[in-house]
């Protein structure tokens, strides 16, 4: 078999628990624009402003990250744990993308028993572009790959370097998904995945 899962972080594989419209807020403000910030990394990644702005709304970013992982409920996503940890022991790849920091991100899948299973985990310290994320990784494997996110920009990545992508409305989705992704490249179906 030769599949790779890659699967989001907030929203997909954890429930969010950063406020993102009161972090956008804080980021606007010592920032002074009036920029949507949606989404938040890379359009503050692509922002024309000076570096030293940019720097402190990543500190500010990196604390609310920080903060939200003392909120995870490891019981609550157990299922979540298990059907990752599942198909890798089907023969899939996972790989973890997020727009999250390398270390709260780490934090995150250490807290979920999945750090030293998964194949890579791709962060904003790469990039905070979720295309150039996604490239990355068809560049980097061969096959089947499989992209699992939340949100209609992780959809719109997904298609502009052409990866197959599932949208689950809730990471309470994400078990049932994973599992049609196992027996979809279990069974060498070439069909795309709904």
């Amino acid at each position: 078999m030769n599949c790779t899962l890659i699967v989001d972080i907030d929203g997909t594989l954890i429930p969010i628990l950063v406020d993102f419209e009161e972090l956008r807020r804080r980021v606007r403000g010592v920032l002074g624009v009036n920029d949507p910030l949606k989404p938040l990394g890379e359009s503050l990644h692509r922002l024309r402003i000076d570096e030293s702005l940019k720097r402190e709304a990543w500190r500010i970013i990196e604390e609310a990250e920080l903060e939200s992982t003392s909120r995870l409920s490891i019981a609550d996503l157990e299922v979540n744990a298990e059907a990752i940890k599942r198909a890798v022991n089907s023969g899939l790849r996972v790989v973890v993308v997020t727009t999250r920091s390398y270390k709260t991100a780490r934090i995150v899948l250490e807290k979920l028993g999945l750090l030293s299973i998964i194949g890579e985990l791709v962060t904003r310290d790469y990039t905070p572009i979720r295309a150039d994320q996604l490239r990355h990784i068809i560049e980097k494997y061969t096959g089947r790959v499989i992209f699992i996110g939340d949100t209609l920009y992780d959809e719109k990545a997904a298609r502009e370097v052409g990866v197959e992508f599932i949208r689950v409305e809730s990471y309470r989705d994400l078990p049932r998904v994973v599992e049609k992704v196992v027996r979809d490249c279990t069974s060498n179906s070439s069909a795309v995945l709904k």
